[in-house]
């Protein structure tokens, strides 16, 4: 009995060593901690009222597709690159790559969209051109921390060296000034402002307009912040969404908040890279 004691404990031994370990092993390529990750107010994309939308359903089947464990958050925009620098916080969605996030954060694209300029027809009741509202007296209203087409981005520039650009702290916000008139414009993407126009919490008649040209578009990206992530790590992610792209399942979420030319029009497949 004493003999066959030691060689019972050894073929256990030996046992434990060659058993799968899926989950551990999985996550380790991914995370080496819990991820604090960050959302914010973004119409189709996340609305904080339902926890729902598509970059939470996104969330959701890569922390399946990980293993890893993820510790969501919601803060403003100007709040989440603060703490992305600052390595408190892990990552975060619909991050448009820029030089200075690209500092503190790889960047991995999923989702590409078009800003437009809504204007309040009581504050402009006749047709404008970019010129003619640069060259007038209206305000024009963004959600701080915000990055737009290069076009936009300019124009946002030189309308705050002239006081008329109105910052707000997130998208809810932004849509409260131009609902009360406290900016006569807003910049915004389809994606966030027809939920809003739809649910009727714009009680004014708006025009649309598109003054960016047709090559310029937003980029949504999901970021990790380099304090958090190796770059291998980084590479395992990136890999992981490229095949959730290309398997359907961003379209797929992409189709239950959104008509079908919009939804393929908001998938992104083209170049990336981490550095």
């Amino acid at each position: 009995m004493k003999s066959i004691l030691p060689r019972l404990v050894i073929l256990a031994l030996i046992a434990m060593v060659w058993l799968p370990l899926p989950s551990i092993a999985g996550s380790e390529a991914y995370c080496s901690k819990p991820v604090r990750v960050a959302l914010f107010e973004y119409g189709v994309l996340y609305r904080s009222t339902t926890a729902d939308g598509i970059d939470a359903r996104l969330l959701g089947t890569l922390e399946k597709r990980t293993g890893c464990t993820f510790v969501r958050v919601l803060m403003p925009r100007a709040r989440i690159w603060a703490e992305l620098q600052a390595g408190t916080l892990d990552m975060a969605t619909a991050a448009i790559p820029t030089p200075d996030r690209k500092a503190y954060g790889f960047l991995l694209p999923y989702m590409k969209a078009r800003n437009l300029v809504l204007v309040r027809r009581q504050s402009a009741p006749t047709a404008l051109d970019q010129k003619a509202f640069e060259g007038s007296a209206l305000r024009l209203g963004v959600v701080r921390g915000f990055h737009h087409e290069a076009a936009y981005d300019a124009m946002v520039a030189r309308l705050t060296k002239q006081g008329r650009v109105v910052f707000a702290s997130d998208v809810a916000d932004l849509m409260r000034l131009i609902d009360r008139g406290v900016v006569d414009a807003v910049l915004s993407q389809p994606i966030v402002f027809r939920q809003y126009l739809s649910e009727a919490k714009i009680n004014h008649d708006i025009t649309l307009y598109d003054w960016a040209p047709q090559d310029q578009f937003s980029l949504g990206a999901m970021i990790l912040a380099r304090k958090s992530f190796t770059l291998q790590q980084a590479k395992h992610w990136d890999a992981l969404l490229v095949a959730l792209q290309h398997d359907g399942t961003v379209l797929k979420f992409a189709r239950e908040f959104l008509p079908s030319d919009q939804a393929h029009d908001l998938v992104y497949t083209g170049p990336r890279t981490l550095d």
